[in-house]
């Protein structure tokens, strides 16, 4: 072999060796991270939306849960939901406030026989044990499971105020609601209910923050089915309060009528 040829061949396994030490460029990776970027962009909004989606009907299933728990409550109670220090009483009782209706467990400022109200009456006594079935997985707001962890126990003697993420109503109209005219009377003796047309859970309604779903809201009616409220207009957030403080009967009243009245929309 010649000495050019030799000198040739030496200078072609240099360029190959320089060829394959080369790799990828600074703009080779720039552009990669530019396409990869885009990409996120474009599926991130998709996955956001399968997520929640998968967090609404796990929501779902635990308004089912409660929904059942507060029946047969009333099954084995003579027909009367699980009673409520905010609902309606006599005189020596004050006037009702169904925007505390998230609430399990009442602070100590209510001086009852027992802290457990409404809904959380459920889980002292045993119908629903598992505290997170009262927490929704979309919840943002002020009261996620977290929260509350540490107050839960199994003999219902945890200290201190418990709120969970579902509104809690205590009883049922008697009879459908009739746009423009008003309401029905209502009652706690669930026989009286009118099953369809009666909401007896929602997502939580006190303040905004309580709102989980923030375009909607899942509700539970007497004749077991849970269903829907669409609101992508966000007409019954623009009526709550920011603050607790500020919180109120009116816009908590507005929204169970709007939901029993969708069982005439939906009838349609």
């Amino acid at each position: 072999m010649s000495g050019e040829t030799v000198k040739t061949c030496d200078a072609c396994r240099r360029n190959i060796r320089r060829d394959h030490a080369r790799g990828f460029s600074l703009l080779d990776v720039l552009v990669t991270m530019a396409v990869i970027s885009v990409l996120m962009a474009l599926l991130m909004p998709s996955l956001a939306k399968v997520n929640e989606t998968a967090r609404k009907v796990v929501c779902q299933s635990n308004i089912r849960q409660i929904g059942l728990g507060v029946l047969m409550y009333a099954d084995d109670w003579n027909g009367q939901l699980p009673p409520s220090v905010y609902l309606a009483h006599g005189p020596s009782r004050g006037a009702a406030r169904p925007q505390e209706m998230v609430t399990l467990r009442v602070p100590a400022i209510e001086n009852l026989n027992t802290p457990w109200d409404g809904l959380g009456i459920l889980f002292t006594a045993g119908y629903l044990p598992a505290p997170k079935v009262f927490y929704c997985p979309s919840h943002t707001g002020d009261n996620p499971y977290t929260r509350y962890a540490m107050q839960w126990s199994p003999d219902g003697q945890g200290p201190g105020e418990i709120v969970c993420n579902y509104h809690y109503r205590g009883e049922g109209p008697m009879g459908h609601r009739v746009p423009n005219m008003p309401p029905p009377p209502t009652t706690t003796a669930l026989y009286m209910i009118n099953p369809a047309h009666s909401s007896l859970l929602a997502d939580g309604m006190r303040v905004r923050s309580d709102n989980n779903h923030k375009v909607g809201v899942n509700f539970f009616r007497a004749d077991l089915t849970v269903h829907w409220f669409d609101d992508p207009s966000r007409q019954l957030m623009s009526l709550l309060p920011q603050s607790k403080d500020d919180a109120t009967s009116t816009p908590v009243y507005s929204a169970w009528e709007w939901f029993d009245l969708s069982a005439n929309e939906e009838g349609r």
